[in-house]
């Protein structure tokens, strides 16, 4: 009789047990996301609005703002101002060997990645080609950009791809495209529709490439293209930092004091165009 009283006493104190919690392991939350954008002055948010300080160390201003689409995906902004992929190779290793950014570097979840204009000189073939494609400068540009350049990017893609892995092997690792910078219209002379067309198929072709890399690097691949179609410079809702005097009719200048601004994506290019597009590349 005792025994079994015994025994109901104590499946009635287990039962209790379990309904207060007492049995049972605390439960954990899963950890908070941690997502890094990467890259040149497109990661940066360059164009976007007013400078800030940088949101790592940096030898440079970075002209980072909070335009960048990786601070509006509530990441860090990592990205900076004239970056090339040996610039983000830097980055990342120097963020892998200071104690304070290493752990969250290695447990970075996302890393998205905007960068190859700087390394085949797209700012040398603005500077000679929109003013005319029939100089000798502007057709130097293009070849050493075009022939020379961009048939090593697909290596430095490929070699910064595997270190960004090596550092972050848990992240999930997003590479993005570039706009087109312009949309031709009726007002154009037959010269600017030339440049336009020109600077288009360059940034098809550097947007190819980078396409083809990240197939090669087993890594995701994020265009940008179809967000900007009829939103370059030229078009009547430019989300693209324009030249003047054009930029004038439609209040998309660089400031006088940041005129490193031209064709840059606006605060509305980077949210309905990198933000929107990005966006989907880091869903689970």
């Amino acid at each position: 009789m005792l025994q079994r009283r015994t025994a109901r006493l104590t499946g009635v104190l287990a039962a209790l047990a379990l309904t207060a919690g007492f049995a049972a392991a605390p439960a954990t939350a899963d950890p908070e996301p941690i997502y890094i954008g990467l890259g040149d002055s497109y990661a940066a948010g360059t164009g976007g609005g007013l400078y800030r300080p940088n949101s790592f160390p940096a030898p440079t201003d970075c002209r980072q703002t909070v335009s960048a689409y990786s601070t509006q995906l509530s990441g860090a902004n990592w990205g900076c101002f004239g970056y090339t992929t040996e610039g983000v190779s830097a980055v990342v290793t120097g963020a892998s060997l200071d104690s304070a950014t290493s752990p969250f570097l290695a447990n970075a979840s996302v890393i998205t990645v905007t960068v190859g204009g700087n390394d085949i000189d797209t700012g040398a073939v603005a500077a000679n080609c929109v003013p005319s494609t029939a100089t000798a400068g502007c057709r130097a540009a293009l070849f050493n950009s075009l022939a020379v350049k961009l048939p090593k990017l697909p290596a430095k893609i490929k070699a910064m791809v595997a270190l960004i892995k090596q550092k972050a092997p848990r992240a999930k690792v997003v590479l993005t495209g570039y706009p087109r910078l312009f949309t031709a219209n009726d007002f154009m002379t037959a010269e600017q529709k030339t440049a336009a067309k020109t600077m288009n198929s360059a940034a098809d072709l550097l947007n190819a490439t980078i396409a083809l890399s990240a197939l090669a690097t087993r890594t995701k691949y994020v265009s940008v293209t179809n967000q900007f179609i009829n939103h370059g410079v030229g078009s009547a809702d430019p989300w693209i930092v324009g030249l003047q005097p054009v930029c004038q009719l439609t209040a998309t200048c660089a400031p006088g004091a940041q005129p490193l601004d031209t064709f840059h994506p606006t605060a509305t290019g980077y949210t309905s165009g990198y933000k929107a597009a990005v966006a989907s590349a880091l869903a689970p």
